[in-house]
């Protein structure tokens, strides 16, 4: 499993790094990923407004504008 979510993160990553915006990474990776649990929910932290979507591992991914990442 720790694989799978590695391989969607680091694709997550790469298609943001060519310049793809949040929606466009939803709905080619994420939205029908097995994976993802749910619609992203829009939250904040200490570094600004995020995207949380959860996992079906109990991890989220967080978009924060920039990148993604795991918690």
């Amino acid at each position: 499993m720790t694989d799978i979510v590695a391989r969607l993160l680091s694709a997550c990553n790469a298609m943001r790094n060519k310049g793809a915006d949040f929606p466009t990474i939803w709905k080619d990776i994420l939205k029908g990923h097995p994976y993802v649990a749910g619609s992203p929910i829009q939250d904040s932290g200490e570094d600004g407004p995020m995207l949380r979507i959860p996992l079906i591992t109990g991890q989220v991914l967080v978009f924060l504008g920039s990148n993604f990442f795991l918690l």
